[in-house]
């Protein structure tokens, strides 16, 4: 894109949030009309629009019933004769307990009389915080783990003095599991490195018991943009009209009639996060995924948000590392304790689901709150968007999880 169709596409999406400072209702808490208004702002900003089902609730926590029939009903029928057998069907419920999640900053006054936007920066700042609420949602919804991953705290916060060599928990990511971790339980394709392609995208699809790929055009691949970029210069390569469409933009965006939908915050290495404990040094841990990136992290599993420093690896320090193998070997001498504990966080290969979007569920509250005040002392406006939200898969079942996808 050109710097002026970035500049305009970036004017559409804050003129399209219409979030401003005059949508507030009493106490700040958003009236149902203008709930509903954002919440389908956030589902468009993150494109998951027609990719999941969104679920919007009111009470603290929602149950939805589960009703299937998951074997043969149907028994032979004779003539004159009453059989004796019945079928019945399955119940059950998905629980989602939503978290509650909040947007806070504020507005110097000396920035509001000099800056050069004039009177109107406080609107574009409440508009731009929207959008970024609707991304660190989207970050939430699919790379969220209770386990929590360790971070270097200038990744997470802006200010100056935020380390850039200390870890701190994240827990933000925290807050519950999102649909790659839950995936996790599912059925698992290892492409065992294959870049992307439609023999991938093939194999994936012959995991998913065939029960439940009968309406392709209800099926969603949901992968990293990355990865969509990687398929379309295939297919671009070839000398058809399909190639021509994946070249110009207009094609490309679905694999044997299953539409293809691109996640901006899935990552093609996605971050990972796990929990070990070790015996006597040396000890080897053999980690959920292999091969693995080559970050890692290792600090003990009690890590919060004060910054730490973390375990060293290398022969001749704390532990060492096969990338290849996906294990971690503890180094006599180092600073392990047997039957210690400990978190490992690492890039793992790419990953990928694929499953009908209507299992993938999104629970957002429609009790929004977008408040403002004023400390008068440090002379600043101050600000805040609330929300509480959830995710959860129906069925797991009726889910693939691709790992292991290569990048190049």
């Amino acid at each position: 894109m050109t710097n002026e169709e970035l500049l305009a596409q970036a004017k559409a999406i804050i003129e399209k949030s219409l979030i401003s400072t005059t949508d507030l209702a009493s106490a700040g808490k958003l009236n149902p009309e203008q709930a509903d208004r954002f919440i389908d702002y956030v589902i468009d900003v993150t494109e998951l629009q027609n990719n999941v089902r969104v679920v919007r609730f009111k009470p603290e926590t929602m149950e939805i019933n589960k009703i299937g029939v998951g074997r043969r009903v149907t028994v032979l029928a004779s003539e004159a004769s009453a059989t004796s057998v019945r079928r019945g069907v399955s119940h059950n419920k998905i629980t989602l307990q939503p978290v509650e999640v909040m947007t806070p900053w504020e507005l110097t006054t000396n920035y509001l009389e000099i800056n050069l936007e004039g009177e109107s920066v406080e609107e574009k700042i409440v508009r731009m915080m929207s959008t970024q609420t609707a991304n660190d949602l989207e970050e939430l919804f699919i790379n969220g783990d209770a386990l929590g991953h360790a971070r270097l705290e200038s990744d997470i916060y802006d200010d100056a003095g935020a380390s850039t060599t200390k870890y701190i928990r994240d827990n933000y990511i925290a807050a519950f599991d999102g649909w790659l971790r839950r995936a996790d339980g599912a059925n698992v394709y290892d492409a065992g490195g294959a870049n992307i392609s439609s023999t991938v995208f093939s194999r994936a699809l012959l995991r998913l018991p065939i029960k439940f790929r009968r309406i392709r055009r209800d099926m969603r691949f949901l992968v990293s943009a990355d990865h969509e970029q990687l398929y379309l210069e295939k297919l671009s390569s070839r000398a058809t009209a399909a190639g021509d469409a994946a070249l110009q933009g207009a094609g490309g965006n679905q694999v044997f009639g299953v539409p293809i939908a691109s996640v901006p915050l899935l990552e093609s290495e996605p971050l990972v996060v796990e929990h070990f404990t070790v015996g006597a040094a040396p000890d080897t841990v053999s980690l959920r995924y292999a091969p693995i990136g080559t970050t890692v992290v290792v600090t003990d599993q009690t890590i919060t948000e004060s910054p730490v420093d973390p375990y060293t690896e290398g022969a001749a320090d704390d532990y060492t590392v096969d990338r290849t193998a996906g294990t971690i070997t503890t180094v006599a001498g180092g600073a392990f304790n047997a039957g210690g504990d400990f978190k490992v966080t690492y890039n793992s290969r790419g990953q990928f689901l694929f499953t009908n979007f209507m299992n993938l569920i999104l629970a957002i509250g429609r009790d929004i709150t977008i408040e403002r005040d004023r400390d008068i002392f440090k002379r600043t406006n101050q600000y805040a968007i609330t929300t509480k939200v959830h995710v959860q898969v129906e069925e797991l079942t009726a889910l693939v999880k691709g790992i292991n996808v290569g990048i190049n």
